[in-house]
């Protein structure tokens, strides 16, 4: 019975109906056939709502939305531009360094590639760049968005298995950092093969202080948010709230660029739109997850894996590919609100640290946001340069050699990832 459902919802999910729908669906229908209270579907719906740590994602997400009115990106591009500018293929060296900051304030992949290619994406092409290149850059540098903190992926893992925040903040930084060295590699690779232009200006210390000075309002937004929860100075739910307090001073009082009661109105509206989506889809995962449990499906597939093979190796790398597909179909958080229940047991009867195993999931989904064949960062930035899917994806081809390289190698050396978390005194 519970294969048919899983089934079912895999293949909702696949049709491209909304994922709290493909979740919602089976579970209903299994409540239907085995003749189960709905009181039951309110209480499980309610309870997988129902956290005190969960209400830092609005916040979040309103702190993102009021840094993008402040109209901060171009600062960022300007100051990135004169640090990796001089070097060959530097504006796309640029590309991944603004993502990396970026994902400080939003810690949402989808948004950078609309709020960075926007931007960038144009100005490539009006500097000579490939214009499949360029999306390509736009579209697998993104995908840091989720990995470096704030990231609400971690926030929502937090909720599921009561690790903390502060630690897997901290789990992100360093696979959030080589996701994008690696990417910065490729560029590097491409640029004399691709002819890549660079800026001939010489850039003096002077320019580059006043473009840091420009853009250190976006700079300080991760600092505050990982700074007040590492340091124990607030909880998540205090350092989002202080977040967003901030982006309202820095968009309302100092860029002046929400202080029309309508574009302050039209934020608010956002957020919750994009809030309320979240919170449906959390509270059908918990119902969904809640009959996985119950029907055994985590038991399940472990002893399935491990009639296969109990080579912890073999284990990982199974489970690795699994993620990676599932990750080119459904977008991060429904895609972990259905998979850490089903492998979260797994990966402790094997030994792999609850921590590990949330960083190097997190990292396989990301990498399917700028995956083809239904990648939304994939999507957006040939959008934005009106190119093919097609043409994009095979310019991104060594791109996603690099990233899953880098995978790969934090999936199998857990002490790269946990070296932060045990220096602050979280292991």
């Amino acid at each position: 019975m519970i294969y048919l459902l899983f089934a079912l919802f895999l293949i909702l999910a696949f049709t491209g109906i909304p994922v709290a729908f493909a979740l919602g669906v089976p579970a209903v229908v299994y409540v239907l056939i085995n003749h189960i209270t709905f009181i039951l579907v309110a209480q499980k719906m309610f309870t997988g709502m129902d956290s005190f740590l969960l209400t830092a994602i609005p916040l979040f997400i309103l702190a993102g939305n009021l840094m993008n009115a402040a109209n901060l990106t171009e600062e960022l591009v300007d100051f990135c531009k004169l640090i990796v500018g001089h070097v060959r293929g530097g504006l796309a060296h640029a590309n991944v360094l603004i993502s990396m900051i970026f994902a400080g304030m939003t810690g949402a992949g989808v948004s950078d590639t609309a709020a960075v290619g926007s931007i960038l994406i144009p100005g490539m092409v009006k500097d000579g760049y490939d214009e499949d290149f360029t999306c390509a850059v736009t579209a697998i540098s993104s995908t840091v968005g989720p990995i470096i903190p704030p990231s609400i992926p971690f926030l929502v893992y937090a909720s599921m298995t009561g690790m903390s925040v502060g630690a897997l903040f901290l789990v992100g930084v360093i696979p959030g950092i080589l996701l994008g060295l690696s990417q910065m590699l490729v560029i590097a690779c491409k640029a004399k093969k691709l002819n890549l232009p660079r800026l001939e200006n010489q850039v003096s210390m002077k320019q580059i202080f006043i473009a840091g000075k420009n853009a250190a309002m976006a700079l300080m937004m991760p600092v505050i948010i990982l700074g007040g929860i590492v340091g124990g100075l607030a909880t998540p739910t205090e350092s989002a709230a202080i977040a967003a307090f901030y982006a309202f001073i820095v968009a309302a009082f100092i860029r002046r660029s929400v202080v029309k009661p309508k574009v302050l109105l039209q934020v608010f509206i956002q957020s919750a739109i994009t809030t309320g989506g979240v919170m449906i889809l959390l509270g059908t995962a918990a119902l969904f997850s809640y009959i996985l449990t119950i029907e055994m499906f985590p038991d399940k597939i472990s002893e399935l894996i491990m009639s296969l093979t109990d080579n912890k190796i073999i284990i990982l790398l199974m489970v690795n590919v699994v993620l990676l597909i599932v990750g080119m179909f459904l977008d991060v958080i429904p895609a972990m609100l259905v998979m850490t229940p089903v492998f979260l047991p797994l990966m402790k009867s094997i030994g792999v640290h609850p921590l590990h195993f949330g960083a190097f999931m997190v990292l396989n989904l990301v990498i399917g946001l700028a995956t083809p064949p239904v990648g939304m960062c994939l999507f957006v930035a040939a959008n934005i340069g009106k190119r093919s899917i097609e043409t994009v994806s095979v310019a991104l081809l060594p791109f996603l050699v690099a990233v899953i390289l880098v995978l790969l190698f934090l999936t199998y050396c857990p002490d790269v990832v946990m070296w932060l978390p045990k220096m602050f005194g979280y292991l």
